[in-house]
């Protein structure tokens, strides 16, 4: 579990299975890679690119990610649960795109490095 704050509140996340953190994989790893292909090799994820990628993905694709992401969701110190319907909806990408990056941050930080590892490679056979 892990607590994420945000301009209206904090939430407990609790992270996806392994299974659900491999179908999440299928369905994003497209998309994924078009954005990071766009950034500086080897940088950590920006949080912006994922939360913009999350606001112009179609609804049905957004609600399949909540169910095997943020399935459960609680506001911090309650044992209240809380979904996209109770949440302002840009603060809800928000969540998603934070949540997203701790449950694949293997596959965000086997992206850096490789991505880096490439640009060298590259930027020694230039020379």
């Amino acid at each position: 579990v892990k607590s994420f704050t945000l301009k209206h509140g904090a939430y407990n996340v609790a992270r996806a299975s392994a299974v659900a953190q491999d179908e999440l994989l299928s369905l994003l790893t497209q998309a994924l890679i078009q954005r990071l292909s766009a950034s500086n090799p080897g940088e950590p994820i920006n949080e912006d690119v994922i939360f913009f990628m999350f606001m112009a993905m179609p609804h049905s694709v957004k609600q399949k990610i909540d169910e095997l992401m943020l399935d459960r969701v609680y506001k911090k110190g309650t044992q209240q649960q809380i979904t996209i319907a109770d949440a302002d909806a840009m603060e809800w990408n928000r969540l998603r795109a934070k949540a997203l990056i701790w449950n694949l941050e293997g596959f965000f930080t086997y992206w850096a490095e490789g991505s880096a590892n490439d640009a060298a490679q590259k930027a020694s056979q230039a020379q």
